[in-house]
């Protein structure tokens, strides 16, 4: 079984219904958000990211603020990584973890799932935060 499929399997099972975008990466939604669940078959490892897209737009000449949120947010929360694209005009979060087998998979997509459903209003109160 493939990596695609075993992650397939477990969002089935956990009562998602995954589709497969135009690149092959999996896409499930959640809380009315888009998740994107990247792997790479060539690699060894039990490796995943999931991606909460450009959840945030940025405004000309905040950058530094979002820089600077982005940091906290990513310091403070686990399994986390919020940045900002190249562009330099949206945020986007990202949890990335190992796993050794589905149950494994399963537990820590449902973490990822819960972290990444508040991140946006996380972020958010950071930036409010920062701009006071």
């Amino acid at each position: 079984m493939t990596k695609k499929e075993q992650i397939t399997a477990v969002l089935e099972r956990m009562g998602y219904k995954p589709l497969f975008d135009e690149d092959g990466d999996i896409l499930i939604r959640y809380q009315l958000k888009h998740f994107y669940f990247f792997v790479n078959e060539e690699d060894e490892d039990q490796f995943i990211q999931i991606i909460h897209p450009q959840f945030a737009e940025l405004e000309e000449g905040e950058e530094t603020i979002h820089l600077a949120a982005c940091n906290k947010v990513t310091r403070e929360t686990k399994m986390v990584k919020v940045f900002v694209d190249q562009t330099f005009k949206n945020v986007t979060a990202s949890c990335e973890f190992f796993y050794s087998d589905e149950d494994d998979l399963e537990m820590n997509i449902t973490k990822a799932l819960r972290i990444l459903g508040v991140i946006r209003t996380s972020y958010r109160n950071v930036v409010r935060e920062l701009s006071e």
